[in-house]
């Protein structure tokens, strides 16, 4: 079996969380499948590698080291996958750098492109060669190196490299479509130069984005102008009126989600209880602290796992317990907390959640048989939890949540496989449609020996938040994996066996095009 590290290290990179129908605005912690929409393309453009023989990637392996990657695309079949080509038959070189290299934003897709001179700028693509070109030169004396792109208020926000008058650093960059137009809009904020030289988790919302400076513990709203860009929060802020005097002692980011207009984030009150509270905050910089009324008191809740949204609601794991480990499974609607659950000593809610128009998930190990609990939303109030098992010859374990991506109905995820007599499949392909009878393995892609595995994760994992695409597409799920003899190439999957095949062997043999 493939070692698990390249699947571990594709969860890092991001999220596979599919935002269909789940409502309530967008997490930045990234993408991993598409959303459907009629205004999306029928197309997705992903980078690949064609130098020949396997290729071993470590987080450790410098970027140098990498083998070139070129632009492609696929509409989901094998014969619309291909390499997009200049007049001469010249690929695009794609110049990675960090997370969220890609974004898709009204039809056209956006990367960090490559030019001759190897300088990396950004690029855009409508899936042609003619149509594919640098759009804008962000550092004009060497490399912008775009990433952390994110559509928001009809603009592209990408962190880049900047020479303006701070000097030369990463700002918070804003691309106009429609004018062609590119502004740093953190260089001076209020008049003043700012700290502001790495802004991170940027989180969409209507009328633009939440964005952070973790160095000096500043939160940041924009709309897409430089006027429009000011710090809204700080760690330990003092507060003029509202419910707190002040804000959180430690501002986190790793649970940052957009939420009706407002940004949910954890963060800890004080340093004395070390303990990660949920907030909302407006782009004002009105903040509340969520908590849980019981008995017509507030209960501060301990939040212990990710914050995510499903049907127009808010789900997370916090920790109600005075002194003893007491988790439960919680809801908001943007107004109340409700607990979902009952004591942790029936369930163990300590991994993460997955937001899908089916509802919430999250895989369960009790140490015995292991499972995945479903959190039924989809008729208005959250149904109580459901264990989902595996239905015919084959159980599962070991679901990674980064790997769980809904294609219109349907939950694909990656887990490791046993059959009948406890024979091991190592970690394949499943599928589940919310009920244990639809919860199956969809194929055994590696079956060269017992225990190889293809280990499947998304194709969509460069993008920090998910294409949109439309018709056909829409129902099929693009991910990477290995067959044992083709390395990790693209395949997609429309939840069949037989529908279940690899898009383009495009370095031929062994070796693997698409990496992390």
């Amino acid at each position: 079996m493939i070692n698990k590290q390249l699947t571990q290290l594709a969860a890092a990179i991001g999220v596979a969380t599919m935002m269909t129908a789940c409502g309530g605005g967008s997490s930045s912690s990234g993408g991993g499948g598409t959303t459907v929409a009629e205004g999306g393309n029928g197309f997705v453009v992903f980078p690949a590698a064609e130098s020949a023989g396997a290729i071993a990637v470590l987080r450790a392996t410098a970027r140098a080291a990498l083998p070139t990657e070129y632009l492609y695309k696929t509409d989901g079949t094998p014969a619309g996958t291909s390499k997009i080509v200049d007049d001469n038959n010249n690929g695009f070189e794609v110049g990675r750098f960090g997370s969220g290299y890609m974004a898709e934003l009204g039809g056209t897709f956006y990367f960090a492109g490559k030019d001759s001179n190897g300088d990396v700028e950004l690029w855009a693509t409508d899936g042609s060669g003619a149509g594919t070109e640098r759009v804008a030169d962000i550092y004009a004396n060497g490399s912008a190196q775009p990433h952390n792109m994110v559509p928001a208020a009809g603009k592209l926000f990408m962190n880049a490299v900047v020479d303006d008058a701070s000097g030369v650093g990463r700002e918070l960059v804003v691309f106009d479509p429609a004018s062609g137009a590119v502004e740093a809009l953190t260089s001076t904020i209020d008049g003043s130069p700012t700290s502001n030289d790495d802004p991170e988790s940027l989180t969409p919302v209507d009328g633009g984005l939440f964005f952070f400076d973790q160095d000096a513990g500043d939160v940041y709203f924009t709309d897409g102008t430089a006027a429009g860009t000011a710090k809204i929060a700080t760690n330990n802020g003092t507060i003029t009126g509202g419910s707190l005097a002040k804000y959180p002692e430690l501002i986190g980011d790793d649970d940052w989600l957009g939420y009706n207009g407002k940004l949910l984030f954890t963060g800890r009150f004080n340093a004395t209880d070390a303990e990660t509270r949920l907030y909302e905050l407006d782009k004002n910089g009105n903040i509340e602290e969520i908590v849980f009324v019981n008995n017509g008191f507030n209960v501060r809740l301990d939040i212990t796992q990710n914050v995510v949204t499903s049907n127009g609601k808010v789900y997370f794991v916090a920790d109600a317990g005075a002194s003893v480990p007491d988790l439960h499974i919680f809801e908001y609607d943007g107004s109340s907390v409700v607990r979902l659950t009952g004591g942790e000593g029936s369930r163990p809610y300590n991994d993460d959640l997955v937001g899908t128009s089916l509802g919430v998930f999250m895989y369960a190990d009790p140490g015995s048989t292991p499972y995945l609990l479903r959190i039924d939303n989809t008729n208005g109030s959250a149904g109580s939890p459901a264990a989902l098992l595996g239905s015919g010859d084959y159980s599962f374990s070991d679901v990674q949540a980064f790997s769980m991506v809904e294609a219109n109905g349907t939950v694909f995820f990656a887990a490791d496989t046993e059959g009948a007599g406890g024979s091991d499949f190592g970690t394949e392909l499943w599928k589940t449609d919310g009920t244990s009878q639809g919860t199956e393995l969809v194929k055994d892609i590696n079956d060269t020996a017992a225990g190889a595995g293809s280990e499947p994760f998304p194709l969509a994992f460069m993008y920090q938040v998910p294409p949109t695409v439309n018709g056909e597409l829409g129902s099929k799920y693009l991910f990477i994996a290995n067959d044992g003899s083709s390395g990790l190439e693209p395949w997609v999957s429309d939840g069949s066996a037989t529908g279940t095949v690899i898009l383009k062997d495009i370095s031929a043999g062994a070796g693997s095009s698409v990496i992390d």
